[in-house]
């Protein structure tokens, strides 16, 4: 299906962050080099896909979930991509035109939101989940891409499921929080490996915040409550719904994963703003968690009244490592690598234990990005045990997307493949490249050449076929 033309002043509706409005299937692609054949299966990717022109101003993080397909077999590639037709998107093709506003005029209009799920996709006891933070998760057939509908858990689940869930590595249960902007605040929830949904724990504490991302370790859940707070009194005003207010500082919560809600304990730590965290684990009676730190968030403030958005962040995120000493009371955070990057992954057999390597986007100094423009043309890859960094450049006017790591059969941590798009500027294509964890710097393993560019997105995951 093909929807309405993109027009409009926001930067997120220009270059390759403008929508790509039509659904498609595309069999036996074109392959450089050769596809491993212990690949089969399918990799998802999730992101913001306008199918109309928005009512007002428009962000990034506004635009209808469409999942991107590529699957491979047998060396071979085919290509699908379909929107995520929640109810508020089906209420627009009946319409032929928007009919919700978004983040940067929130409340305007009849006071409804659109449940996007458009920032993550995730493969959780059989079940593919579309995610966006501010609702519940929504389940998309994993062969055909089929809207199946919301999906509350059978009813246990009453509020909406963070985007960055996760699953442990022995025994696959699933966790995951909702965050609101009236107490409670955060609410951790933990799912069986069967996918039922089991503990539902409201944490007392903590502040009226975005809280984008989490960390698991063996035993504990960890959040980072940065000081981008969610004001009721602003919806549906030109002032920003999201407020950036670094005298409140970023509080650390450490809650058992088996645990009551009442034993979170919050740690004060210095302002700073965190998407997405690498990973986190237990180092004696410490917490260690590792992530994306940016200085300041302003990304929801409007450049001038009536204007589009400010720019996604004039200070980019470099990699911290924090040490939550809960025993002493104390926070200890110092950057690690000073590369500019964003949307780390691990080798996920490693999620919430030890861990050498972690990989990341990154931004050379060569990006031809616009200042405070979420763009990257670098891969990275981070080694912990030796504090070293290697950067694959993909080049001046290259556009990366969110690296996915997949493991080698049988292999020990960081053997295997990083799987990518990458635009190409002066193309106006993508492509999707496949490249050794080990031999990182070396040619990629394969491309595979799609038929069309696919707009920058978020994040996305791997589904083996076994």
């Amino acid at each position: 299906m093909t929807a309405q033309n993109s027009s409009g002043g926001s930067p997120f509706l220009a270059g390759n962050f403008a929508p790509w409005r039509r659904e498609e299937d595309w069999g036996d692609l074109i392959v450089r080099g050769e596809l491993p054949r212990e690949l089969e299966g399918t990799y998802y990717r999730n992101g913001p896909n306008p199918a109309f022109d928005p009512l007002g101003r428009y962000h990034w993080f506004d635009g209808d979930g469409m999942i991107h397909a590529i699957h491979l077999s047998q060396g071979r590639a085919t290509y699908r991509n379909r929107w995520v037709r929640s109810q508020g998107l089906e209420e627009e093709f009946r319409a032929g035109r928007a009919l919700y506003y978004g983040l940067l005029d929130f409340g305007k209009g009849d006071g409804r939101f659109k449940n996007t799920a458009n920032t993550n996709v995730v493969f959780h006891a059989g079940r593919l989940l579309a995610l966006m933070e501010g609702a519940l998760p929504t389940e998309v057939d994993a062969a055909g891409l089929e809207t199946l509908g919301e999906f509350d858990f059978a009813g246990r689940l009453q509020g909406p499921m963070t985007a960055h869930p996760k699953v442990d590595p022995d025994t696959g249960e699933l966790f995951f929080f909702g965050y609101s902007p009236v107490a409670p605040f955060l609410t951790f929830y933990r799912a069986d490996r069967n996918g039922e949904l089991v503990a539902a724990e409201p944490l007392p504490g903590g502040l009226p915040a975005m809280v984008h991302d989490f960390a698991i370790t063996e035993h504990y859940a960890v959040f980072f409550v940065c000081p981008l707070l969610f004001r009721l009194e602003n919806v549906g005003t030109e002032r920003p719904v999201f407020s950036w207010e670094p005298e409140c500082g970023t509080l650390w919560g450490v809650v058992p994963r088996y645990g009551s809600g009442q034993e979170v304990r919050w740690f004060e730590g210095e302002a700073c703003f965190i998407f997405h965290c690498m990973n986190a684990f237990e180092d004696g009676g410490a917490v260690i968690v590792d992530v994306a730190r940016y200085p300041e968030m302003k990304f929801l403030e409007p450049a001038q009244p009536g204007g589009t958005a400010h720019d996604f962040s004039q200070q980019p995120a470099t990699l911290w490592r924090y040490r939550v000493d809960p025993a002493g009371g104390r926070v200890h955070g110092e950057e690690r690598f000073d590369a500019i990057c964003e949307f780390p992954r691990i080798d996920e057999r490693r999620t919430g234990r030890p861990y050498r390597y972690g990989f990341a986007v990154a931004r050379n100094s060569s990006a031809s990005a616009p200042s405070g423009m979420p763009k990257f043309n670098g891969l990275a890859k981070f080694d912990w045990y030796r504090g070293t960094m290697q950067v694959r450049d993909f080049g001046s006017h290259a556009g990366l997307g969110e690296a996915v790591f997949v493991p080698s059969e049988n292999a020990e941590e960081g053997q295997g493949y990083l799987m990518a798009l990458v635009y190409d500027e002066t193309r106006d294509r993508s492509e999707f490249h496949i490249v050794s964890a080990e031999d990182f710097l070396g040619d990629p393993v394969a491309v595979v050449e799609l038929p069309h560019r696919i707009p920058y997105g978020f994040h996305g995951t791997w589904v083996a076929r076994s």
